[in-house]
């Protein structure tokens, strides 16, 4: 049995550019990134039973990392918040080409500048629906490295 690495999970987001070509781009320069899981507790009392029950389940993603210049899928996650939309975001295993789909209203996308330092992005968002799980031919290319 294998561990996983973080360096190969990577995220992307999927959209339908203006002249209706559909583009996954890789967000650049990330750093950190994660998916949670949480469920509600319902309180049951019956003649049966008195305990918790599960109630509704909720799946975030969050990802950070270095600003890019010019970074388009960064870019389209703001135009997505800006303008209340939902964002299709894939979660990538790199090295199996296994992507986690779904699709996600943005919560958060914040933005550092620091004095003399990288400026920085966190993200978050929550799933709506469900997620569906893809292989992909490639993996969307991206920056990785400073320069």
């Amino acid at each position: 049995m294998a561990v996983l690495k973080g360096e190969k999970i990577i995220y992307a987001v999927r959209f339908t550019d203006e002249m209706s070509q559909q583009q996954i781009l890789r967000v650049l320069y990330q750093t950190t990134g994660g998916r949670s899981y949480e469920a509600d507790e319902i309180e049951v009392n019956t003649k049966d039973i008195d305990g918790v029950d599960y109630g509704s389940v909720t799946e975030t993603i969050s990802f950070e990392g270095l600003v890019g210049i010019d970074d388009p899928a960064l870019e389209h996650l703001r135009d997505c918040i800006k303008n209340k939309k939902f964002a299709e975001i894939l979660e990538i295993n790199v090295d199996t080409k296994e992507a986690e789909v779904g699709k996600y209203m943005i919560s958060s996308l914040e933005f550092e500048y620091p004095d003399e330092e990288n400026a920085t992005f966190s993200f978050e968002a929550t799933l709506v629906g469900s997620t569906t799980n893809e292989t992909l031919t490639e993996v969307p290319t991206g920056a990785t490295t400073i320069d």
